[in-house]
C-alpha cells in the first residue's frame, strides 16, 4: 500500500497484520451485516481505516479500537467524522461494559488469527447485548465453528460457541484480497446470539471444561475421557440414553447441553 510506504510504516507479524486490499470486500461485509444508521458499531482492529471510512459514513456511532498506534498517520483523515471515538487500545483488555450504545450494537472484525478465540470470548461473554458480530477469521476456524457432527473439523469449539451464539457462513475471502498475502483463506462468518441462553453464562467455564474433557482424545469413546470426571460413567449414560460406546464427536450442541444439564443432576 503506498500510504504505509508514504509514512514509514511497517506491518507487524507479531500482530497478525494482513491489510485488504480489495475495497469491494468491506463494502460487502457492510452491507451484508444489516447495520443501520441508527446503529452502534464497534471494529476491532482499524488497520488503514478502509472498513472504518464505511462504518463512520454507515452507523450512527462507530467505536474503533486499534492496537498499533505507528498507524495513527493513516488514520488523521477519520478523525473528521464526529461519530468515530478511536481507541488506540487493546481490545482483549478495554472494559466493555462503559460502551454507549445507541441503537443495535454490532460488531465488525477482520480478526488476527492468532487471537480469535479470546475475541469470540469477550464477544460473546464480556459485551454488552449485541445484535450481530461480523467477523472475519481463518477459513480453518470458520470450518471448525460450522462444522457437522462426526467430522473432523468438529469438536469443541463447535460444540462451545454454538451453545451461545447462531454461527453462519457469510462469504469465503481469498488470501490475494490482503497484503502481506497470508498463508491461508478466510471466511467471514456472522455470529448472532441466542435468545434463550441453554446454558447460563456465568456456568460458560464450567461447561466448556466439560466440553473440553469430552474431546479430551478423539479416538476414544466418551466414557473413556469422562471417567475422571465422573465415576460411574457407564451409568450416567445409559440413563441418558447413550451408547457406552459413542464418541464425543457423535454428539450435536444440543445433545451437549442436555447432557451437560444432566450431569449438575447426577
Amino acid at each position: 500500500m503506498k500510504k504505509l510506504k508514504k509514512y514509514n510504516i511497517s506491518l507487524k507479524r507479531s500482530l497478525g497484520q494482513n491489510f485488504l486490499i480489495n475495497e469491494s470486500i468491506p463494502r460487502k461485509i457492510v452491507e451484508t451485516s444489516g447495520l443501520t444508521t441508527e446503529d452502534t458499531v464497534v471494529e476491532i482492529g482499524v488497520g488503514a481505516g478502509v472498513l472504518t471510512s464505511l462504518l463512520v459514513r454507515k452507523a450512527k456511532r462507530v467505536i474503533a479500537y486499534e492496537i498499533d498506534r505507528s498507524l495513527e498517520p493513516l488514520l488523521v483523515p477519520l478523525t473528521t467524522f464526529d461519530n468515530l471515538q478511536l481507541n488506540f487500545q487493546d481490545f482483549l483488555k478495554a472494559d466493555l461494559s462503559t460502551l454507549e450504545v445507541e441503537g443495535d450494537l454490532y460488531f465488525i472484525a477482520n480478526v488476527p488469527y492468532y487471537i480469535t478465540s479470546p475475541i469470540i470470548e469477550k464477544i460473546i461473554f464480556n459485551a454488552p447485548p449485541f445484535k450481530i458480530a461480523m467477523l472475519m477469521v481463518q477459513k480453518e476456524y470458520a470450518n471448525r465453528l460450522l462444522a457437522k457432527p462426526a467430522t473432523k473439523e468438529y469438536g469443541a469449539l463447535t460444540v462451545t460457541v454454538s451453545a451461545f451464539a447462531i454461527v453462519s457462513k457469510v462469504f469465503d475471502v481469498s488470501k490475494k484480497n490482503f497484503v502481506p498475502v497470508p498463508k491461508v483463506d478466510s471466511t467471514v462468518i456472522k455470529l448472532e446470539p441466542k435468545v434463550e441462553m441453554e446454558i447460563p453464562v456465568e456456568e460458560k467455564d464450567k461447561f466448556r471444561a466439560f466440553v473440553r474433557s469430552s474431546f479430551a482424545q478423539r479416538r476414544k469413546k466418551l466414557k473413556n475421557n469422562l471417567k475422571a470426571l465422573i465415576p460411574d460413567v457407564e451409568a450416567f449414560l445409559n440413563e441418558a440414553g447413550l451408547s457406552e460406546n459413542i464418541r464425543a464427536e457423535e454428539l450435536s450442541p444440543d445433545e451437549f447441553i442436555a447432557l451437560y444439564h444432566r450431569l449438575k443432576r447426577w
